[in-house]
């Protein structure tokens, strides 16, 4: 019996099998299992399923299939598998530039470009644009509008009561009220619904109320305002707590 098959039979019978237990555990039919162990490798099917059926029938025993291939080998004839180391390849050679040539370009590299920097600074030296001086704003004068508007003007008290010194042509009607003490006063200019102003005027003040055509003005507290029509003094419309209405119109 060949090493192989002796291998083989004593493997199995250490585990106690028949051949027909082991055609059971493998699905490898009897009589091949029989000729592996016999040697009869001219009963048994191509090659490639001989080594199929080596390699399960090891397994099953627990046999290293690199040395039951090796005997199987052996047995036909065949040389033993060498195996070959790679060759390894060929050292790679460096490639380099000789250190003077690198230093030498690299020193010409900075020095030319130093020149130009100079040369550039010099001959294009950096000039700063001036700074343009801002310009006062020129004044611009206000047109007034074709039709005029009833207004109120705020001012202080004159101290003593008259008419203007200097002649004044009032195209409207011009109410100046220099107030004494505190007076709720309602103004209605040109017939509107709506009054101009309508609170209390405030003592050490004077207001002045403006109109085309007509000012109605009605005061809470008479005693407490003068009032200068058209630069003409009306002098103090009433007496303390006196309420008074007015109706002044355009001559």
């Amino acid at each position: 019996m060949p090493p192989l098959g002796e291998l083989l039979r004593q493997r199995r019978e250490e585990f106690g099998w028949t051949l027909e237990e082991v055609s059971q555990r493998t699905r490898i039919r009897r009589n091949y299992l029989q000729a592996l162990e016999e040697g009869r490798y001219d009963l048994l099917p191509a090659d490639v399923h001989i080594r199929g059926f080596l390699r399960t029938y090891a397994a099953l025993l627990n046999l290293p299939f690199e040395e039951v291939r090796a005997l199987y080998e052996q047995e036909r004839g065949r040389p033993a598998l060498v195996s070959i180391a790679p060759v390894s390849p060929p050292p790679r050679r460096r490639s380099f530039v000789l250190p003077g040539l690198g230093m030498a370009f690299l020193f010409t590299l900075i020095v030319g470009s130093i020149a130009i920097w100079l040369n550039w600074g010099f001959l294009h030296p950096t000039t700063v644009p001036p700074t343009a001086t801002p310009r006062p704003p020129t004044p611009t004068s206000i047109l007034p509008t074709a039709t005029p508007t009833a207004r109120l003007l705020l001012g202080t008290p004159t101290p003593t009561p008259g008419p203007s010194p200097t002649a004044r042509l009032y195209e409207g009607v011009e109410a100046v009220f220099q107030v004494s003490a505190p007076c709720w006063v309602r103004v209605l200019a040109d017939g509107a619904k709506k009054p101009i102003f309508e609170g209390t005027l405030r003592a050490g003040r004077t207001y002045t109320f403006t109109a085309n055509l007509e000012l109605r003005v009605r005061m809470g507290n008479a005693g407490g305002v003068r009032v200068i029509l058209n630069g003409q003094d009306l002098g103090i419309q009433g007496t303390s707590g006196q309420v008074v209405d007015r109706v002044w119109k355009k001559e």
